[in-house]
Protein backbone atom coordinates (compact mmCIF):
# COMPACT_ATOMS: atom_id res chain seq x y z
CA UNK A 1 0.00 0.00 0.00
CA UNK A 2 1.73 3.75 -1.09
CA UNK A 3 0.14 6.52 0.90
CA UNK A 4 1.35 9.84 -0.21
CA UNK A 5 0.30 13.64 -0.21
CA UNK A 6 0.56 15.03 -4.01
CA UNK A 7 -0.36 18.51 -3.78
CA UNK A 8 -0.54 20.77 -6.94
CA UNK A 9 -1.50 24.16 -7.08
CA UNK A 10 -4.69 24.55 -8.96
CA UNK A 11 -5.57 28.22 -9.81
CA UNK A 12 -8.41 28.55 -11.89
CA UNK A 13 -9.84 32.15 -12.76
CA UNK A 14 -9.68 34.37 -9.12
CA UNK A 15 -10.13 30.82 -7.10
CA UNK A 16 -6.85 28.90 -5.86
CA UNK A 17 -7.17 25.34 -4.30
CA UNK A 18 -5.12 22.66 -3.94
CA UNK A 19 -5.63 19.59 -5.04
CA UNK A 20 -4.43 17.11 -3.36
CA UNK A 21 -4.32 13.13 -2.50
CA UNK A 22 -4.43 11.22 1.02
CA UNK A 23 -4.36 7.72 2.97
CA UNK A 24 -7.78 7.04 1.35
CA UNK A 25 -5.73 5.94 -2.40
CA UNK A 26 -5.39 2.82 -0.50
CA UNK A 27 -4.07 0.56 -3.74
CA UNK A 28 -1.17 1.23 -5.99
CA UNK A 29 -2.88 0.66 -9.29
CA UNK A 30 -5.22 4.15 -7.89
CA UNK A 31 -2.29 5.81 -6.63
CA UNK A 32 -0.80 5.53 -9.94
CA UNK A 33 -4.14 6.98 -11.57
CA UNK A 34 -4.28 9.70 -9.61
CA UNK A 35 -0.89 10.67 -9.85
CA UNK A 36 -1.08 10.72 -13.61
CA UNK A 37 -4.25 13.07 -13.42
CA UNK A 38 -2.73 15.34 -11.64
CA UNK A 39 0.34 15.42 -13.68
CA UNK A 40 -2.42 16.08 -16.83
CA UNK A 41 -3.99 18.98 -14.96
CA UNK A 42 -0.02 20.13 -14.31
CA UNK A 43 0.13 20.11 -17.93
CA UNK A 44 -3.02 21.31 -18.97
CA UNK A 45 -4.34 18.57 -20.21
CA UNK A 46 -7.43 18.81 -18.86
CA UNK A 47 -10.17 16.42 -20.74
CA UNK A 48 -7.86 13.39 -20.34
CA UNK A 49 -7.84 14.41 -16.32
CA UNK A 50 -11.42 14.74 -16.53
CA UNK A 51 -11.47 11.34 -17.33
CA UNK A 52 -9.49 9.79 -14.99
CA UNK A 53 -10.69 11.74 -11.97
CA UNK A 54 -14.08 10.46 -13.33
CA UNK A 55 -13.33 7.04 -13.22
CA UNK A 56 -11.85 7.30 -9.61
CA UNK A 57 -14.83 9.14 -8.08
CA UNK A 58 -16.67 6.50 -9.81
CA UNK A 59 -14.92 4.00 -7.21
CA UNK A 60 -15.63 6.65 -4.36
CA UNK A 61 -12.19 8.22 -3.75
CA UNK A 62 -12.67 11.55 -2.11
CA UNK A 63 -10.09 13.36 -4.02
CA UNK A 64 -10.89 12.59 -7.41
CA UNK A 65 -14.69 13.46 -6.55
CA UNK A 66 -13.43 16.62 -5.51
CA UNK A 67 -11.24 17.38 -8.03
CA UNK A 68 -14.00 16.33 -10.73
CA UNK A 69 -16.24 18.91 -9.06
CA UNK A 70 -13.51 21.44 -9.05
CA UNK A 71 -12.41 21.00 -12.60
CA UNK A 72 -16.59 20.81 -13.92
CA UNK A 73 -17.42 23.69 -11.70
CA UNK A 74 -14.49 25.75 -13.39
CA UNK A 75 -15.49 24.64 -17.08
CA UNK A 76 -11.59 22.65 -17.57
CA UNK A 77 -11.72 19.17 -19.34
CA UNK A 78 -15.45 19.41 -19.82
CA UNK A 79 -17.96 22.45 -20.47
CA UNK A 80 -18.43 23.82 -17.06
CA UNK A 81 -21.33 21.97 -15.10
CA UNK A 82 -22.71 23.18 -11.97
CA UNK A 83 -25.24 20.42 -11.21
CA UNK A 84 -22.66 17.89 -11.54
CA UNK A 85 -20.02 19.87 -9.82
CA UNK A 86 -22.26 19.50 -7.22
CA UNK A 87 -22.78 15.81 -7.41
CA UNK A 88 -19.77 15.18 -7.13
CA UNK A 89 -18.75 17.93 -3.97
CA UNK A 90 -21.20 16.55 -2.42
CA UNK A 91 -20.25 12.91 -2.49
CA UNK A 92 -16.73 13.68 -1.95
CA UNK A 93 -18.19 15.47 1.60
CA UNK A 94 -19.83 12.66 2.19
CA UNK A 95 -16.70 10.37 1.94
CA UNK A 96 -14.78 12.77 4.62
CA UNK A 97 -12.84 15.22 1.88
CA UNK A 98 -11.67 18.10 4.12
CA UNK A 99 -12.48 20.97 1.45
CA UNK A 100 -15.32 19.65 -0.48
CA UNK A 101 -17.99 21.41 2.25
CA UNK A 102 -16.64 24.77 1.33
CA UNK A 103 -16.58 23.75 -2.14
CA UNK A 104 -20.98 22.51 -1.94
CA UNK A 105 -20.97 26.02 -0.30
CA UNK A 106 -19.42 27.62 -3.32
CA UNK A 107 -21.67 25.66 -5.87
CA UNK A 108 -24.97 26.32 -3.90
CA UNK A 109 -24.31 29.87 -3.99
CA UNK A 110 -24.48 29.76 -7.48
CA UNK A 111 -27.89 27.50 -8.09
CA UNK A 112 -31.32 27.56 -7.60
CA UNK A 113 -33.34 25.89 -5.21
CA UNK A 114 -34.76 23.66 -7.27
CA UNK A 115 -31.67 22.37 -8.90
CA UNK A 116 -30.32 21.87 -5.38
CA UNK A 117 -33.70 20.24 -4.74
CA UNK A 118 -33.24 17.90 -7.84
CA UNK A 119 -29.57 16.56 -6.96
CA UNK A 120 -30.28 15.87 -3.28
CA UNK A 121 -33.11 14.22 -4.42
CA UNK A 122 -31.16 11.86 -7.50
CA UNK A 123 -28.61 11.40 -4.45
CA UNK A 124 -31.39 10.34 -2.10
CA UNK A 125 -32.45 7.64 -4.41
CA UNK A 126 -28.62 6.16 -5.26
CA UNK A 127 -28.00 6.09 -1.18
CA UNK A 128 -31.44 4.42 -0.45
CA UNK A 129 -30.87 1.93 -3.05
CA UNK A 130 -27.67 1.14 -1.68
CA UNK A 131 -28.93 1.22 1.72
CA UNK A 132 -31.81 -1.15 1.21
CA UNK A 133 -28.97 -3.22 0.16
CA UNK A 134 -27.42 -3.24 3.80
CA UNK A 135 -24.62 -0.50 3.09
CA UNK A 136 -24.19 0.78 6.70
CA UNK A 137 -22.18 3.91 5.26
CA UNK A 138 -25.47 4.77 2.64
CA UNK A 139 -27.86 4.85 5.67
CA UNK A 140 -25.54 7.22 7.32
CA UNK A 141 -25.05 9.38 4.53
CA UNK A 142 -28.80 9.93 4.00
CA UNK A 143 -29.20 10.90 6.99
CA UNK A 144 -26.75 13.79 6.52
CA UNK A 145 -27.95 14.08 2.86
CA UNK A 146 -32.02 14.65 4.46
CA UNK A 147 -30.49 17.16 6.88
CA UNK A 148 -27.97 19.12 5.07
CA UNK A 149 -28.31 19.16 1.08
CA UNK A 150 -32.49 19.53 0.87
CA UNK A 151 -33.33 23.42 0.41
CA UNK A 152 -35.33 22.01 3.68
CA UNK A 153 -34.17 19.69 5.81
CA UNK A 154 -36.57 16.45 6.13
CA UNK A 155 -35.37 15.64 9.86
CA UNK A 156 -38.12 12.93 9.60
CA UNK A 157 -36.49 10.85 7.27
CA UNK A 158 -32.95 11.47 8.26
CA UNK A 159 -34.51 10.26 11.87
CA UNK A 160 -35.44 6.56 10.24
CA UNK A 161 -31.89 6.48 8.12
CA UNK A 162 -29.72 7.54 10.81
CA UNK A 163 -31.13 5.00 13.76
CA UNK A 164 -30.40 2.38 11.00
CA UNK A 165 -26.58 3.84 10.70
CA UNK A 166 -26.37 3.89 14.88
CA UNK A 167 -27.74 0.24 14.65
CA UNK A 168 -25.03 -0.66 12.68
CA UNK A 169 -22.64 0.98 15.07
CA UNK A 170 -21.91 3.90 13.42
CA UNK A 171 -20.60 6.45 16.11
CA UNK A 172 -21.25 9.05 13.80
CA UNK A 173 -24.82 8.76 13.71
CA UNK A 174 -25.42 9.25 17.41
CA UNK A 175 -24.54 13.10 17.45
CA UNK A 176 -26.73 13.60 14.66
CA UNK A 177 -29.53 11.65 15.72
CA UNK A 178 -29.74 13.37 18.85
CA UNK A 179 -30.02 16.84 16.81
CA UNK A 180 -32.61 15.91 14.51
CA UNK A 181 -34.45 14.09 17.76
CA UNK A 182 -34.45 17.89 18.70
CA UNK A 183 -36.29 19.02 15.75
CA UNK A 184 -39.76 16.58 15.90
CA UNK A 185 -42.40 16.13 18.28
CA UNK A 186 -42.02 13.01 20.31
CA UNK A 187 -45.03 12.01 18.53
CA UNK A 188 -43.09 11.58 15.40
CA UNK A 189 -40.62 10.36 17.06
CA UNK A 190 -42.12 7.37 18.09
CA UNK A 191 -43.67 6.53 14.33
CA UNK A 192 -40.29 7.02 12.93
CA UNK A 193 -38.40 4.45 15.84
CA UNK A 194 -41.17 2.17 14.38
CA UNK A 195 -40.51 2.85 10.38
CA UNK A 196 -36.69 2.62 11.59
CA UNK A 197 -37.24 -0.81 13.20
CA UNK A 198 -39.72 -2.32 10.50
CA UNK A 199 -37.11 -1.20 7.85
CA UNK A 200 -33.83 -2.41 9.34
CA UNK A 201 -35.17 -6.00 9.98
CA UNK A 202 -36.51 -5.95 6.18
CA UNK A 203 -33.01 -5.12 5.30
CA UNK A 204 -30.92 -7.50 7.46
CA UNK A 205 -33.18 -10.64 7.25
Amino acid sequence: MIKFFWGVLFCVLVSTKWVQADNHLQDINIDESFKTAVKLVEKKQYIDAVDIFNVLAEQEIPEAQFNLSLMLFNGLGAPKNFRQALVWSWKAHLNKHEAARSQVTEILDKVTPELRSDVANKLITELTGLAKKGDAEAALKLGITFINLMVEPDYASAYVWLSIAQAYGIEEASALLSDVTEQLAIEEVLIKQDEASKLFTEINK
